[in-house]
């Protein structure tokens, strides 16, 4: 596989879009004393998505982009469970897992009492 080469341009972009993230991240917690949290909170999303913007100008930027496009038309795709489709199975996965318990407590309590037993003979003798 060939290394991928990227041009000074896109360089520049990606430098630029750290740049911009970086500004945002650091006036997040710079101006934490100063400003109500949701402005800060907001200006970093601001940060976020014009650093978004500026990659997404790039090759890799693009792809990227494109691929999330593609997973939003898979996603669309999904046939999703119907509200009694998914309390049957919630109620199934339950009563298998007190089933399972129940079993695990009995067995635990067999066990130990074998344990004690063989314990027992062996220190009695």
């Amino acid at each position: 596989m060939a290394a991928e080469k990227t041009s000074p341009r896109d360089n520049m972009f990606w430098a630029a879009g750290l740049l911009v993230l970086l500004t945002g991240v650091g006036g997040f917690f710079y101006f934490a004393g100063e400003v109500i949290t949701l402005y800060r909170a907001l200006g970093l999303l601001v940060s976020l998505v014009v650093a978004g913007l500026i990659v997404g100008q790039t090759e890799r930027g693009r792809e990227m982009f494109g691929f999330v496009r593609e997973a939003d038309v898979e996603r669309r795709k999904v046939v999703w469970p119907t509200r009694q489709e998914t309390l049957q199975t919630t109620l199934i996965v339950l009563v298998i897992t007190v089933i399972v318990a129940i079993l695990l407590f009995f067995m635990d309590t067999l066990f130990g009492w074998i344990v004690r037993r063989l314990i027992g003979a062996a220190g009695g003798s």
